[in-house]
């Protein structure tokens, strides 16, 4: 993998490395505050050999290099019982030699003849103490090792090495341990080091399908296009309907791309279907529809799952009549056909719930059916139930152009978008493409919007595509499991109605830049615009004031 991978791999999984940051502070903090305060006193000494004899720079130099050597085996004598017991007895320690030894410790600069004897307590003046006895009693002893037992007159011993205390102990300031700023750096370390080395293996290891690259991973092409994950959303599912959003303009791509899905002839009717339920198909279908009729196409949405219908309770239109009815001959396609937010589209709601939809699928009445839909609309949008744990969107799929896979980013599994794309080849059905909904912007990912400006007040034409039917509290199926979405949604009383842009007299007189003639002045010229502006949007929409 590359570094950019693992950024974003990072980026992506910010939570896991964060959270085990959060816990290397919290646990060195705790450290910190648990730890016992202990604090360190250092005394200096000085070693220093003589032979008696002056003025002979050779032999002085000679002892100097012999006094460097020695001190470096003086280290271990430090915490011997030769020289702590005098140390216990003398200052009336409760401690034993080991006790003491385990405090106590000693340091020499490299080619230096230096001494450094520190001793930790918890008592800053009896480190002191203790750092200056022990370092008395190392010199006495050093000295008498030295001088071989030789003694003078007086009883003394007579030795060419002399240990100086040169800076005696004084009670420490500060504590040595714990060192708190050192403790909150190593833990924020630790942590972060040990939360990337998580969200790496969990990333490794979690099979949900999270952008276009996993979808291009599992089917070798890229989708057909993706939606984002906008809170806005869940409130307000027929995203499609603002025309000016981003949204919006995501399946205007979707639309766009479908138009290429199949090589030989061109896409009029297909089936949206998802590997799974609450991956948001239903949603899918209706935005893609609105967005078909809002390209011009006369499109018919038909609410094929005759299992958990969902569409028409989004779109607000009843569906106690539809689909199987026409299907068993109990009504005709004209009675049940609803048109829907001003003829912008027709939906075929699924009507009553059968108890064996894909018999009905299966049957010939289907078939004619898909055939008398593809006749009268451009373009036919079936809404099936979901591949993997019924057969009714195979079977559908195989008297159609083909399947339109919906699949969410951070729920859909890589091995269930494999099964289900097993499944069409099995049934030798083909599969359009793939659309990825709910894709969460992870920084700078490189897409980017382009959405209408509507921050600058202009006059705005109304086009014959206004409002939804107002939908009454009968419209809505009860269910336990909850709408195909998971997100509890209910259609407002009014949708979001559509806008487009005017033409207005400003932007005409873009193109005539080098006339002097001001044609705003002219009142035939006014006429003209008006007229032009009119037929930009079908119906005679009237500008809005």
């Amino acid at each position: 993998m590359t570094f950019s991978e693992y950024a974003a791999i990072l980026q992506r999984r910010w939570r896991v490395w964060v959270s085990f940051l959060i816990v290397g502070i919290l646990a060195a903090v705790a450290y910190n505050a648990t730890a016992t305060v202990r604090y360190t006193a250092t005394a200096t000494a000085f070693v220093n050999v003589s032979d008696g004899t002056r003025g002979q720079q050779s032999q002085n130099f000679q002892n100097s290099q012999f006094a460097v050597q020695r001190v470096k085996s003086y280290t271990s004598l430090v915490d011997s019982p030769r020289v702590l017991e005098p140390v216990i007895s003398d200052l009336g320690l409760d401690l034993t030699v080991r006790e003491l030894a385990k405090k106590t410790s000693m340091t020499s600069p490299p080619d230096t003849v230096i001494m450094e004897v520190s001793v930790v307590d918890t008592d800053p003046d009896q480190a002191a103490l203790l750092a200056n006895a022990v370092t008395e009693s190392l010199g006495e002893v050093i000295e008498d090792i030295e001088s071989n037992g030789t003694v003078s007159r007086t009883g003394e011993p007579v030795t060419n090495v002399r240990v100086s205390v040169t800076a005696p102990a004084s009670p420490p300031a500060s504590p040595s341990s714990p060192r708190t700023l050192i403790n909150l750096v190593l833990g924020a370390l630790l942590g972060l080091s040990v939360g990337m080395v998580a969200a790496v293996i969990r990333n490794h290891y979690d099979r949900r399908i999270k952008n276009a690259d996993d979808v291009r991973e599992v089917t070798g092409i890229s989708p057909l296009g993706t939606t984002s994950n906008q809170p806005a959303s869940q409130r307000m599912p027929l995203v499609a309907l603002d025309w000016r959003s981003e949204a919006a303009e995501r399946y205007r791509t979707i639309r766009t791309a479908l138009r290429f899905a199949s090589i030989d002839h061109e896409v009029r009717h297909f089936v949206v279907t998802s590997p799974l339920s609450g991956e948001g198909k239903s949603t899918a279908a209706c935005n893609l529809a609105i967005s078909l009729a809002q390209g011009g196409a006369s499109v018919c949405l038909v609410e094929a799952d005759l299992r958990r219908p969902r569409a028409a309770g989004y779109l607000g239109v009843e569906g106690n009549l539809g689909l199987s009815d026409v299907l068993v001959g109990e009504a005709s396609l004209d009675d049940v056909l609803v048109s829907w937010n001003h003829a912008l589209l027709q939906i075929l709601p699924a009507g009553s719930l059968p108890p064996d939809p894909v018999a009905l699928l299966e049957s010939a009445a289907m078939g004619n059916l898909v055939d008398a839909l593809s006749e009268r609309f451009d373009v036919v949008v079936y809404d099936a139930p979901p591949m993997l744990p019924v057969t009714d969107a195979t079977v559908l799929g195989e008297k159609v152009d083909g399947l339109l896979l919906v699949v969410r980013s951070g729920k859909t599994l890589k091995e269930d978008l494999s099964r289900s794309l097993d499944k069409a080849d099995a049934a030798r059905v083909k599969v359009l493409g793939t659309v990825v909904v709910g894709v969460r912007r992870e920084g700078r990912s490189g897409e980017h919007s382009y959405a209408a400006d509507v921050a600058t007040q202009r006059t705005e034409l109304t086009p014959t595509t206004n409002e939804p039917p107002v939908r009454g509290d009968s419209v809505v199926r009860e269910d336990e499991e909850g709408d195909d979405d998971g997100t509890g949604w209910q259609p407002p009383l009014a949708a979001t109605t559509a806008v487009l842009p005017a033409i207005t007299d400003d932007m005409l007189d873009d193109d005539h830049d080098g006339d002097d003639h001001d044609d705003r002045d002219d009142p035939d010229h006014g006429d003209e615009a008006a007229d032009d502006s009119s037929g930009i949007v079908s119906g005679g929409a009237q500008p809005r004031a």
